[in-house]
């Protein structure tokens, strides 16, 4: 079975970036389309311009107040642009699954048939945690690709006899998904300003480590990232060995030099190239958490 590689981008200078590479799928939040920094004709370009799949992603947290955010969603959607979804918790799957009639609808009134007709692909990321047999069997009735849990090992992984699964192999791990927000404590706030955009922060401890916090200034909660980066790249053969074969990249506040030195890496010569930093953790992919 070929490999594919898959990449999740923040913002538009990574997209740009990684649009230039022969990637299997682009993740782009859907925030970007919300506050107008990308527009569906990017989408138009990526599907002209290569094989890429896009797949939209979805926010960590969806509040009462994001109905405005649905709706437009929703309209997104329906346009049939996006090839799928990637979802972050069960309200996202119960939003996604109530638009499968009127998606269904859309295409009929498009191509006035229904042959060929191709529903939303929907993906679990690792927040809807599957670490065992029962939870990845019921997540799997509802969607159609489930991401692995960072905190397995490749025999944990193994056990859970799904070799469709999703594999992180690059990334800085989700910590903390918080409402108490580093920018309204640092007084930077603002009301007023309604373009949402995210702003990199960071966190210091004890031992001068820092954590990486991206404020999500649309929906109001920060995202607290491990201050190191998680690689797998060591134990990519081993996973393959062992059936898997989608890989994915997470990217957070890489420039489009490092992006770049990233993916050629993955897509051009990791079998004898250099891994091109030196400052990373395997996590728990040998010793798991137990």
């Amino acid at each position: 079975m070929d490999i594919e590689y898959n990449a999740s981008v923040m913002n538009k200078v990574q997209l740009d970036t990684a649009v230039r590479y022969r990637l299997k799928k682009i993740y782009i939040p859907y925030d970007l389309f919300y506050r107008n920094e990308l527009m569906l004709d990017d989408i138009d370009k990526i599907h002209h311009g290569s094989d890429t799949d896009v797949y939209i992603s979805l926010p960590q947290i969806i509040r009462k107040k994001d109905n405005d955010y649905l709706e437009r969603l929703k309209s997104f959607l329906l346009l049939g642009k996006a090839d799928g979804v990637l979802i972050r918790n069960l309200e996202e799957l119960g939003f996604i699954n109530s638009l499968s009639k009127d998606l269904e609808k859309q295409f009929i009134s498009i191509n006035g048939r229904i042959d060929g007709y191709t529903s939303l692909f929907i993906e679990a990321d690792q927040p809807l945690y599957c670490a065992n047999r029962n939870a990845l069997r019921f997540m799997n009735e509802y969607c159609d690709k489930v991401t692995a849990p960072a905190e397995l090992s490749i025999h944990e992984l193994k056990e859970l006899e799904d070799r469709d699964l999703i594999i992180v192999i690059y990334g800085r791990a989700l910590l903390m998904v918080s409402a108490n927000c580093v920018r309204k404590t640092a007084d930077k706030c603002d009301p007023n300003d309604k373009s949402g955009f995210d702003f990199i922060w960071s966190l210091k401890d004890r031992k001068n480590m820092e954590s990486l916090v991206v404020t999500n200034c649309t929906h109001c909660y920060n995202e607290i990232y491990n201050s190191v980066v998680t690689s797998l790249h060591k134990s990519m053969w081993d996973l393959i060995k062992a059936g898997f074969h989608e890989f994915r990249i997470d990217l957070t506040n890489e420039s489009a030099e490092s992006i770049g030195e990233l993916l050629d890496y993955y897509l051009i010569d990791h079998r004898s190239g250099r891994y091109p930093f030196d400052e990373y953790t395997a996590a728990h992919i040998s010793k798991g958490v137990l």
